[in-house]
């Protein structure tokens, strides 16, 4: 055989000798938990992740519990509140931006030590503040039961406003408003170019 050829034929058996013989893919030594255990009763509605921990929002109780998702321990990082925890958003700084539900309220926790940084009421009865997305500026609010969004402004390095410092967008135009059973699922996410 020509030796041009068999160095062909040799470094193409070599290669599939390689990658035949090439280790299990990590996943089949993958020690991550398959289940999260949460409290008993926690009636999880939101989660939020970053890095190596997730956050679960109780519906039931407004508890936040953080698991980690590399060795599915967890704990409570925030108590119950008596309302409850639906759309959770983790920033970048660390913060876990929460909504409400039916009190019409959200509140934002430091989510390495639980602690309510800051709380703002939208809205009385009948209402559903049900989501919330992040962008650059703000963090956007949804509420269920009526036709607007909650715009939260985020000042220079991400700073909070105060308690009343929130803005009520109305929906309008061709938008309507249907009422929504109360197991009803409405997401908030901002386009690519960070317009809402």
């Amino acid at each position: 055989m020509n030796r041009r050829i068999r160095t062909v034929l040799g470094v193409a058996l070599a290669a599939t000798l390689v990658t035949t013989a090439a280790p299990a893919p990590a996943a089949a030594h993958d020690r991550r938990p398959s289940v999260i255990a949460l409290p008993d009763g926690f009636q999880p509605e939101g989660v939020a992740a970053a890095g190596r921990y997730a956050w679960f929002g109780s519906r039931a109780t407004g508890e936040i519990y953080r698991a980690d998702l590399i060795t599915g321990a967890g704990k409570q990082v925030s108590p119950a509140t008596g309302t409850p925890s639906l759309g959770l958003k983790v920033d970048a700084r660390g913060r876990l931006f929460v909504a409400g539900g039916t009190a019409g309220d959200a509140r934002v926790v430091d989510t390495r030590t639980g602690a309510v940084l800051a709380s703002y009421r939208f809205a009385e009865a009948p209402t559903f503040v049900n989501d919330v997305t992040l962008t650059r500026d703000a963090a956007w609010f949804t509420d269920s039961n009526r036709p607007v969004l909650y715009r939260l402004p985020l000042g220079h390095g991400g700073t909070l406003p105060p308690a009343g410092g929130f803005t009520t967008l109305p929906l309008t135009g061709d938008f309507q408003q249907i009422a929504a059973p109360a197991s009803t699922s409405t997401a908030s996410r901002p386009r690519p170019t960070g317009a809402r």
